[in-house]
């Protein structure tokens, strides 16, 4: 992993970090590269307990992998592509998984698609009797934040 800042991992509002350096899984655990990162003017934060992260004898459940994933960003040449016939019932079912405001967030690419929604809109689309190429409007790697 090339060397990042703070700012750039962006770190989610709220986030616990870990201070546990010794941890076997220090230096790809994106809380721990976080907490590295910390710019010195952040005067508070939030951090998991040193002690418990300690006594955890298996693999640390908090654990985030610093791999990126492959986020969609946006769906509006899949619902384009849908015939009139089907539209409602593509909408209707994603709304129900997502709720409706997530769900137009998600289409106009306000909001990243995981890997999991991805596969819901591909086989909902194939399902109806869309099958192209390409379901999503763009693509982005980002770290998974969990």
């Amino acid at each position: 992993m090339k060397k990042e800042t703070y700012n750039n991992l962006n770190v989610p509002h709220g986030l616990s970090l870990c201070v546990s350096g010794d941890c076997s899984h220090a230096t790809t655990c994106l809380r721990q590269i976080a907490y590295e990162n910390l710019p010195a003017s952040t005067t508070s934060l939030l951090l998991l307990n040193p002690k418990m992260i300690m006594s955890m004898t298996k693999k640390c459940k908090y654990y985030l992998s610093n791999e990126k994933i492959r986020y969609a960003k946006g769906f509006t040449c899949t619902t384009g592509s849908l015939p009139v016939r089907v539209s409602g019932v593509f909408r209707r079912r994603l709304i129900n998984l997502w709720s409706i405001r997530r769900y137009y967030q998600k289409r106009k690419g306000e909001t990243l698609l995981l890997p999991a929604e991805q596969q819901q809109v591909i086989a909902l689309a194939k399902e109806l009797g869309v099958h192209q190429n390409e379901y999503f409007d763009g693509y982005v790697e980002e770290y998974y934040w969990g």
